[in-house]
Parts: C-alpha cells; structure tokens; sequence
C-alpha cells in the first residue's frame, strides 16, 4: 500500500516538481539548519541558539537509536519507484531523519518564538519537507510521519526541560548519558557521528559559559562578518578533518566533536578577541 502512494505522489513527477521539491528537502538538511544555528546563536539571540542546538542534537540521536533498533529498508530500487537525491538517503529508512530533524528545528523556532506567523511557517516546512521525501522516493509515508511526530514532541520536551532545569550543563550531560547504552546496538556512522557532535556541544557550551560569555550585541556589519567567517571556518573545518583523518566510526566522532565544539565554544572566543561585537 505504502509504495502503491510513493508511485501516486511520483506521477505528479516533472523537472519542474524534481528542481522544486529538491530545493525543500535540502531546508531540512545539515548545512542548511547549522547556518541558520549559527546566525542565531553567534549574531542574534545566544540562548535562542543554544535550545534549537540541544533540541535539534537530542532529535538526531533519537533518530538514529531508532533507525539501528529498526532496519527498515528504503523504498529505494522499488519497481516503479524513482529516486532523487540519493546521496541524501544515508542509514535506514524509519523515521525519517530529515523530516524529524525539520520538525525539531522550525518546531524549537516556534515554540520558543511564540509566535502566530512562525508557528504557520513551521507547519508549512514541516510538511513540505516531508513530502518532498516521498517524491524523491527515500522514505516511506510511515518514516515522514513518524519522525514529524517524534520531532515536535522532542522540541516540545526539550523546550519544557530547557526551562525548568536550571543548571543547563547537568541537563544536557543526563541528556547525553541517556543514549550512551545505545552504543550496544547503535553503531551507524549517524549515529556514532551525532554522539561526537553532542560530545562537542557540551564541552562548548562549557567553555563558552566558563572562560568567554560573548555577547551577541553589535552593529550589523560586525554581525554579517561574524557570521560569514564562522561559517566559513566551519566548512574548512569540515573539509580539512575529512582529509586529514583516517576514515573509520571512532576519527568521524572526533572529527564532528571537534566542528561542535569549535563552533560553540572556541570560535566565539576568537571573535570575541577580535572585538567584532561594538
């Protein structure tokens, strides 16, 4: 039944549809949501950054325990079923990992924003990001829903601990500790690689608090330069510790370990230093 709607929804299927629903899968995806992370968190409203950060990093392990406790397969290689944008479709199938990852986002951005327009413009995301992975034909209409579902309540959780604790580096180490016993099933690269970069969170957002407490004010010129180099210097990273390290489960954790917690809590310090906050 589930393929017979994949092939329903793909015989709408046109280059424009394919150029269209591409564009909407990539806002749910790493480098889009990081950026927009980072803008928050660097330029804009750091503790605002700080919740989405947890929320969306406690959203990918919860994915991916579940996807290594699962194994669904994909929907890819299906008669009659066409697939776009596979290098996108990394791990199994079930729940959706870039529809629960957009449903924590824009779901944390609305919760936390309190906002009638943006909680309109998170169900609109939400549910186009979703459908655009069954029309590229990676998931499952049970993966989508699922992982919608599993995204907003994870927000929701998030946002109602985020507030109430209020010693934040003892939350987000419980947090952390929680999905340390799945290692003993757990042992995708997502998974393994969405462990080293809530391992980096943390010890940056130690950092952070205890040696720079950087402020988000300044004039929008220093911002945009702020940002732009951050960014900038996170992608070389990104690159760089690819090549530099071994590949192998154990070098991709430290490697995401180490982007985290230069993005949260050594960058800060630099730009902090280079006074581009007046």
């Amino acid at each position: 039944m589930e393929l017979e709607i994949l092939r329903h929804i793909q015989s709408i299927a046109n280059p424009f549809f394919d150029f269209l629903f591409q564009l909407i899968t990539i806002c749910g995806e790493q480098i889009v949501l990081i950026s927009i992370i980072s803008i928050i968190y660097w330029a804009l409203d750091k503790k605002f950054g700080e919740y989405i950060a947890y929320s969306v990093l406690t959203s990918v392990l919860l994915n991916n325990a579940i996807k290594d406790i699962f194994k669904m397969k994909r929907p890819i290689g299906e008669e009659g079923i066409r697939t776009l944008r596979e290098q996108t479709a990394t791990g199994y199938s079930f729940p959706s990992g870039h529809t629960q990852s957009a449903s924590s986002f824009y779901g944390s951005m609305a919760i936390y924003l309190k906002n009638r327009v943006m909680y309109i413009i998170a169900t609109v995301m939400i549910i186009l990001i979703g459908f655009s992975r069954l029309y590229l034909g990676v998931h499952y209409p049970k993966d989508v829903i699922v992982g919608g579902i599993l995204g907003v309540l994870t927000s929701l959780i998030c946002y109602k601990l985020y507030n109430r604790v209020e010693n934040k580096m003892l939350l987000y180490v419980v947090t952390f500790a929680i999905f340390i016993p799945a290692l003993t099933f757990a042992h995708s690269a997502d998974f393994i690689k969405g462990m080293g970069t809530y391992l980096g969170f943390i010890i940056g957002i130690y950092i952070e608090k205890r040696y720079v407490n950087f402020s988000t004010e300044g004039n929008t010129g220093n911002k945009i330069i702020r940002v732009l180099l951050g960014i900038v210097i996170l992608l070389v990273l990104q690159l760089g510790l690819k090549v530099i390290l071994p590949s192998g489960t154990i070098f991709s954790f430290i490697r995401y370990a180490l982007i985290s917690l230069i993005g949260i809590g050594v960058y800060p310090m630099i730009f902090k230093n280079l006074n581009f906050k007046k």
